[in-house]
């Protein structure tokens, strides 16, 4: 009897396995063309940024000419706010010394007719839409057709002064909570792929001072940053993202939405926050 009720739980357990595995599907994954890929090197690791050109095209250009000469090469993280982003460039007033041009605002397109978006949330606290394209955290307006990128954790974005065209050398990364007040109002250009642990570690400036850091010495540097297209292809690290045009990924916002786990004796309401949603990325030689 008792092997019997042994053989019995070992099957039900194997059926369940099973059925589990069914339910789960594997993610799929898409590499990143090198073209798009900033590696920036860091005296706490490396981190990888995504750039998106659609968003951006003039932020992307300027950033990667600015790389491609060693612009950024020993320069700082000057401005860290726990909590929110860490800044760095030339500090010097946002590069107004600089004679680097002034890049125009960037803040929305016009949503293109050929899209492939994957919904999250209609609607959102700060957007008629959330979704993800190619990717990327992406906020919607369908009325007016536009559609911006959102300041989700990781995101890479260029710091201005008050003007809207105002964007030069100095770029933030989103370390904290999505500061999504700041969407359509920033040149949103990139996300950080992998890394962001090494982003974590950069140092913060103190409170009282906004979070500048006073002591250049006391202050995280960039050792380095080089564009994938120019690392020689036996040094290049292969970036892959999660796919979010995929089946699979649709899945995986289904059942975070749902939250069907026994884990859940009280369920919350379907809603999905677009930045809750975890786009991580891996390397691969």
């Amino acid at each position: 009897m008792a092997v019997h009720r042994l053989s019995t739980l070992i099957l039900t357990l194997a059926l369940a396995s099973a059925s589990t595995a069914e339910a789960a599907k594997e993610p799929v994954w898409r590499e990143v063309d090198p073209d798009r890929l900033v590696f920036m090197e860091l005296q706490e690791g490396l981190a990888i940024i995504e750039l998106n050109p659609l968003f951006a095209p003039k932020t992307v250009r300027q950033f990667r000419e600015l790389v491609q000469q060693g612009f950024y090469d020993g320069l700082s993280f000057y401005r860290v706010i726990e909590g929110f982003v860490a800044q760095g460039g030339d500090g010097s007033d946002l590069g107004e010394r600089s004679s680097v041009p002034l890049i125009d605002a960037e803040f929305e397109i016009e949503w293109p007719e050929e899209a492939e978006y994957t919904l999250v949330q209609e609607p959102d606290m700060f957007a008629p839409q959330t979704g993800f394209m190619n990717g990327f955290a992406v906020a919607r307006d369908p009325k007016e057709n536009t559609a911006w990128l959102a300041h989700c954790p990781g995101v890479v974005a260029m710091a201005r002064n008050e003007g809207p065209d105002t964007s030069r050398t100095d770029f933030y990364i989103v370390i904290g909570q999505a500061p999504h007040y700041l969407d359509r109002n920033m040149n949103v250009f990139g996300r950080v792929i992998h890394g962001m642990d090494a982003v974590q570690k950069i140092r913060r400036g103190k409170p009282a001072e906004n979070g500048v850091i006073l002591d250049d010495a006391a202050s995280t540097r960039i050792r380095r940053m080089r564009l994938g297209s120019d690392i020689p292809d036996e040094d290049l690290l292969t970036a892959l993202v999660l796919d979010s045009n995929d089946e699979s990924f649709e899945d995986m916002l289904d059942d975070r939405r749902k939250r069907k786990q026994k884990f859940f004796h009280n369920r919350p309401p379907k809603v999905l926050d677009v930045c809750q949603v975890p786009m991580y990325g891996r390397v691969t030689r």
